[in-house]
């Protein structure tokens, strides 16, 4: 990864003290706010750089702007407006933790980018107002703060929104807009010129493909991905692409159920009977509403579990689209919180890393759910049901198999 352009030495004004002081660029630009950490602070050895309202504005009137914008408040206060092109940052309490520990790398959470950044590529993050960011001891565990140490520390380039989205609305209300369920944009990736933003879009260098890096979490360092699906519970298999052309595996384990979560690789086994597929045609970008298919996908899975047939549960890497639907079912099924849910999978098959707005739609289902304040020691059964959907195919016969 390129490193960060070096940053200016500020020239302190007459009478300015610690934080914040005032500078200007050689080149006469706008001047900016540096701020460095100090003792006891939590962001040492680190220098953060603000840019200005003004500064974002003009980014946004660009025609081809280079800047990937995150909105670190809260998902409720970005549904209801946010800066145009913004992605939500909505971690859940586990994935916060790791990030905090510093057993989670920023970069690990951006699964679906395999192209490294352009020399001028750059990440702006905003909060609601001023947050503290000239007093870091009093907000360390920000966020925001947090995310902009990583970035920078993982060798992005990496600023913050000085004034946050309260001043940026203020003096720029036709850069700020409402989160529109898009008709269309749930089915469909976005087209190859529109910008891509957020956590799940950075061009960062790590993609649904990377191995450890995208992992999230320490227990799986060094760790390669299986080459066989991982059985997550009697029945339910997760897995990639691979799996699901492995006719001898599928056989092995007694899976006759393949729920494929991408919009382009066919069902290798369809034509000869045997195998009943669902398709759910998502690609694994910030712009997708998987949550949509949950309910149809975790009754496909109910439908095998009654059949006593194993179910594959797919996408391409098997680290993001596929997991995000699993994770769906263990909460829905098994009444287990995010986190839970998450970390059950997790402990099965350590290579996994749902992109952030995927998260965010698995934050919003605990939500509906109800589940939210609940975290059970040991997940509570709940019976199976056959679900009341119609399918194209007859039922594979599956009663003899024991799915083990």
């Amino acid at each position: 990864l390129p490193s960060p352009m070096p940053c200016a030495q500020s020239q302190r004004q007459p009478g300015a003290q610690g934080w914040g002081g005032r500078g200007t660029s050689r080149a006469g630009r706008e001047p900016r706010t540096e701020t460095a950490g100090g003792s006891g602070s939590g962001m040492k050895g680190t220098v953060m750089l603000g840019k200005s309202t003004l500064w974002l504005h003009r980014e946004l009137a660009s025609p081809s702007p280079q800047l990937q914008i995150l909105d670190c408040r809260s998902r409720e206060r970005y549904e209801s407006c946010h800066v145009a092109r913004a992605l939500s940052v909505a971690l859940p309490g586990l994935l916060l933790r790791r990030l905090r520990k510093g057993s989670l790398s920023a970069r690990s959470l951006l699964p679906d980018c395999p192209l490294m950044p352009g020399p001028g590529s750059t990440v702006l993050l905003y909060d609601e107002g001023p947050i503290g960011l000239l007093c870091p001891s009093q907000d360390q565990e920000s966020l925001l703060a947090l995310l902009l140490r990583k970035l920078r520390e993982e060798g992005c380039t990496a600023y913050y929104l000085q004034g946050g989205f309260s001043k940026f609305q203020s003096e720029w209300p036709d850069h700020c807009e409402p989160s529109l369920d898009i008709p269309g944009a749930s089915s469909s990736p976005a087209p190859p010129g529109a910008p891509v933003v957020g956590l799940g879009g950075l061009s960062l260098g790590s993609n649904e493909d990377s191995g450890p890096l995208s992992s999230g979490g320490m227990d799986s360092e060094g760790a390669s991905p299986p080459s066989y699906p991982v059985q997550i519970l009697p029945h339910l298999y997760l897995g990639s692409a691979r799996d699901s052309a492995n006719m001898e595996t599928l056989a092995q384990l007694g899976i006759r159920y393949i729920l494929n979560v991408t919009p382009n690789l066919p069902n290798l086994f369809e034509e000869q009977g045997g195998f009943r597929y669902k398709q759910i045609p998502i690609s694994d970008h910030w712009s997708q509403n998987l949550a949509r298919f949950f309910p149809e996908a975790i009754a496909f899975i109910d439908e095998a579990v009654s059949q006593n047939c194993g179910v594959l549960v797919h996408c391409l890497a098997g680290v993001s689209r596929s997991v995000t639907v699993t994770v769906a079912y263990l909460m829905q099924r098994l009444n287990l919180s995010l986190n839970d849910a998450y970390d059950l999978v997790k402990r099965k098959k350590a290579d996994i890393s749902p992109n952030f707005n995927f998260m965010g739609q698995l934050l919003d289902f605990e939500r509906e759910l109800g589940l939210a304040h609940e975290s059970p020691q040991t997940p509570r059964e709940t019976p199976m049901s056959t679900p009341g959907c119609c399918f194209m195919a007859p039922p594979p016969e599956c009663e003899e198999e024991d799915g083990s």
